[in-house]
C-alpha cells in the first residue's frame, strides 16, 4: 500500500518520492520538517505492530559505519514505518549493471572487509542479529566510497 508524494506522516515526514520496494515493504525518500534533513522511511506491509517495535528498538540501537541509523518509528492507519538515514546513489546491483568494467580488486576487498565488519559487529549484539538477505540490491555505495548494509526486513535475532 503505497501513497503520493507530499503524503505527511506524523505531521513531520513529508514523502517526496518512492525509492524501492521489496518483499516486506516499500522505502520512500522523505523530509524531516522538524529537523530539517532527508530520510528514507521505511513502510513495512507485514507483520504485527509489537513485534515491529521491537525489532525497530533493536535496530535503533545500533552504531556502525556500515549501516543506517534508525531514527524513528511510527505505526498509524497506512502501515508501520521504520524511519533511517537517508543514503544518496546506487545499490551495488545497480553500480553492476552501468558498469562497464569489472571493480578493482582493491576496492571489492575494501568492500568485503566493511561488510564482514558490520556482519561481525550485528552477530556480537546480545541477542546477535541475523541479516539473511545480503545480496549486491541490499548494499548502498556510499558518497565515501564505502558500502552501507541496507535492508534489515528478513533480520532475526
Amino acid at each position: 500500500m503505497s501513497f503520493p508524494p507530499r503524503t505527511l506522516l506524523q505531521n513531520r515526514y513529508q514523502a517526496i518520492r518512492l525509492i524501492g520496494q521489496g518483499g516486506m515493504g516499500v522505502v520512500y525518500e522523505a523530509f524531516d520538517q522538524r529537523l530539517g534533513h532527508t530520510v528514507a522511511i521505511k513502510q513495512i506491509t507485514h507483520g504485527d505492530a509489537q513485534a515491529f517495535g521491537r525489532e525497530a528498538q533493536l535496530l535503533a540501537r545500533l552504531r556502525h559505519p556500515a549501516l543506517p541509523k534508525v531514527t524513528d518509528y511510527f505505526v498509524e492507519e497506512k502501515g508501520q514505518f521504520l524511519v533511517m538515514d537517508y543514503i544518496a546513489g546506487d545499490d551495488l546491483a545497480t553500480a553492476l549493471v552501468r558498469s562497464t568494467q569489472p571493480f578493482s580488486l582493491p576496492q571489492v576487498l575494501a568492500w568485503a572487509d566493511q561488510l564482514l565488519d558490520a556482519l561481525e559487529y550485528l552477530h556480537s549484539r546480545q541477542p546477535p542479529i541475523l541479516h539473511r538477505d545480503i545480496k549486491p540490491a541490499n548494499l548502498k555505495l556510499g558518497e565515501d566510497g564505502g558500502i552501507i548494509l541496507l535492508d534489515f526486513g528478513l533480520a532475526t535475532s
